[in-house]
């Protein structure tokens, strides 16, 4: 008579997939990353509330939104660049366009660039200079009140709204990706490389493949 070989019993998935310190339940360890990934999911969110609110008080600061609280243009002070929207149990932050356009039309004072500049939280200021299109020099002599070219005001909208996305898809680390040379932008950084609105459409593509699980 021959002998069957014995049958092969697999393990619980849990078990092949996540060993279990020894003695430790293997649904104690699920259980640990369950939590440490909520917890790490509700630090980004603070993160993230926390940046929008930052580059918010600059553009609510401008000078069109000031003026129109003088004539009490109650819907436009209401509007908001950055809203919080609500999907299917997730947060995001939702860049508002016809905000932006209206915004973007006009010109920006030196002030509020050096405000936007704190706001965003980066460290490397060169940057900044690179990615609005502005000479160093040119800001150290501009009076508070001087006003820069429209075009600089589309560009601090612009990488606001790329800041943001950053951090939701990678949180504080979003700073480093946007100021890392990337291969698919021709050795340029996403920030560089989002000088304009080709791309920066770009650049948002990128970030919104990485979120969903693409390899960018």
């Amino acid at each position: 008579m021959t002998r069957q070989p014995p049958q092969h019993q697999p393990r619980p998935v849990a078990k092949r997939l996540i060993p279990a310190p020894q003695g430790v339940p293997a649904a104690g360890v699920i259980t640990g990353f369950i939590e440490e990934a909520a917890q790490d999911a509700v630090e980004q969110s603070k993160a993230v509330h926390e940046l929008t609110a930052r580059l918010e008080s600059v553009f609510t600061s401008l000078s069109d939104l000031r003026a129109a609280k003088r004539k009490g243009a109650a819907a436009l002070t209401r509007a908001k660049v950055f809203v919080e929207m609500h999907e299917a149990g997730h947060h995001r932050m939702n860049f508002n366009i016809d905000l932006a356009a209206t915004l973007a039309a006009k010109p920006v004072t030196a002030a509020a660039v050096r405000q936007w500049f704190e706001a965003t939280g980066m460290e490397r200021r060169k940057d900044l200079f690179l990615a609005l299109h502005v000479h160093p020099s040119t800001l150290s002599r501009a009076g508070p009140e001087t006003e820069m070219d429209a075009s600089v005001t589309e560009r601090m909208l612009r990488h606001s709204d790329l800041l943001v996305r950053a951090a939701e898809v990678f949180g504080e680390d979003g700073k480093t990706w946007l100021t890392k040379p990337h291969d698919l932008l021709g050795g340029k950084t996403p920030m560089e490389f989002a000088g304009n609105e080709f791309g920066g459409a770009k650049v948002r593509a990128m970030l919104n493949a990485i979120e969903y699980g693409g390899v960018v």
